[in-house]
């Protein structure tokens, strides 16, 4: 039997110590309290983790959780909160570094940008937009935010440099000219693979269905076959090498056929090429290597779905605290929030994670990359034991 009651986002326990005042020499005399209790930090390590996981993932504004916390009688202020938070990132911005570190020498990446809001930015007039970048590196799936006044492809550019392995890279994205990278490496660049995202090739085709239904349901129709080809290989959980043969025999087919009827909706005036039917058409052509990279390169993907769930978090995170108010804010809660999602995704309980890693600030800070959330775990056994062995 399970038995649940409510309770704020951050409770606590208040000591009434008593002391006595002598009627005759007025000297006070006050209760005897434990060193436990002395020694214990007002703010356990628990409530800079649940203010991290209430604003960066749930999107909750500070002012709106001191409301909350106030109506259940435990007063936060929303500079307190700031302050715990701000303390937390100092604690676990190495974690941050050594993930973007990780992150670049990933074996595929897939990114894509939304809009964002720093008040500062805004009030110099700068456009400000916020790139969600995965990174797949030995089955672990890095998750990095970034909110600032760089496009995706300049974000990319940064985290690239980085990049110590000479393996090439596939990138996933769609096909805005603000995603490519523009200062790769000559060396970087020729290992670089540009795949761009099929959604937003049938997207265009689904915007003019109304308008063009018989030639958009026959492109919408071999696109669906496709993705049900996909399907099945992750059903089956084919190797890449696997499903890129069972691509190549199945899907390649339909595609062939789909070129040659965009090709014909242009050699033969079918459509306006100025209409949106004529527009949807000439983007896929102009663009049709990078979008049927599925059917040449093992373990390209079909479409950036995985940026587009990541970036709902900032999404969310935009709609309800609406801004940040200067870069330095926005550089925390980049941080919190990749390492929230980073060990939400690899089966990691953020909450926890968060507390240990303070808890043993001083080894993470001396060796980050051993505090990673799939190899936390080691460590944090590995201090265990030396403890108990002093």
């Amino acid at each position: 039997m399970v038995k649940l009651q409510g309770q704020p986002l951050v409770s606590g326990t208040a000591y009434n110590i008593e002391i006595l005042r002598c009627n005759i020499c007025s000297k006070r005399f006050k209760a005897p309290v434990t060193e436990q209790l002395k020694n214990t930090h007002k703010y356990d390590v628990s409530v800079a983790s649940t203010l991290a996981i209430a604003r960066y993932s749930m999107g909750l504004p500070f002012y709106r959780t001191e409301r909350h916390q106030a109506m259940h009688g435990i007063p936060l202020p929303d500079a307190t909160q700031w302050d715990l938070v701000k303390g937390l990132y100092n604690v676990v911005s190495p974690i941050y570094e050594e993930l973007t570190n990780y992150a670049s020498n990933g074996d595929l990446v897939i990114y894509d940008d939304t809009t964002g809001r720093i008040l500062s930015n805004k009030a110099i007039g700068a456009a400000t937009h916020t790139t969600a970048f995965i990174s797949e590196n030995n089955d672990h799936k890095v998750h990095l935010f970034f909110t600032g006044t760089n496009h995706a492809g300049k974000n990319t550019d940064k985290i690239m440099a980085r990049r110590t392995t000479e393996e090439p890279v596939i990138a996933m994205m769609d096909a805005s000219p603000s995603n490519i990278p523009k200062k790769l490496s000559l060396n970087l660049s020729m290992r670089f693979i540009l795949c761009f995202c099929l959604t937003h090739g049938r997207r265009k085709f689904f915007d003019v269905l109304d308008f063009f239904s018989q030639e958009c349901d026959f492109v919408l129709d071999v696109i669906g076959e496709v993705y049900k080809n996909d399907a099945h290989c992750k059903k089956e959980k084919y190797s890449a090498v696997d499903r890129l043969q069972y691509h190549k025999q199945y899907s390649a087919p339909l595609m062939q056929e789909l070129y040659i009827w965009l090709n014909n909706q242009l050699l033969y005036e079918s459509c306006e090429q100025n209409s949106g039917l004529g527009q949807a058409v000439k983007y896929m052509l102009r663009h049709w290597e990078p979008l049927t990279s599925f059917l040449s390169i093992s373990g390209a993907p079909l479409d950036s779905s995985w940026a587009e769930r990541a970036i709902k978090i900032a999404i969310r995170h935009r709609r309800n605290s609406l801004f940040y108010k200067t870069p330095k804010g926005a550089n925390v809660g980049d941080c919190l929030m990749s390492i929230i999602y980073t060990a939400e995704q690899n089966g990691v309980n953020p909450f926890n994670y968060l507390n240990n890693l303070q808890r043993y600030s001083s080894f993470v800070t001396a060796k980050p990359q051993d505090w990673l959330p799939w190899n936390y775990q080691q460590a944090l056994s590995t201090v265990n034991v030396n403890c108990l062995a002093a």
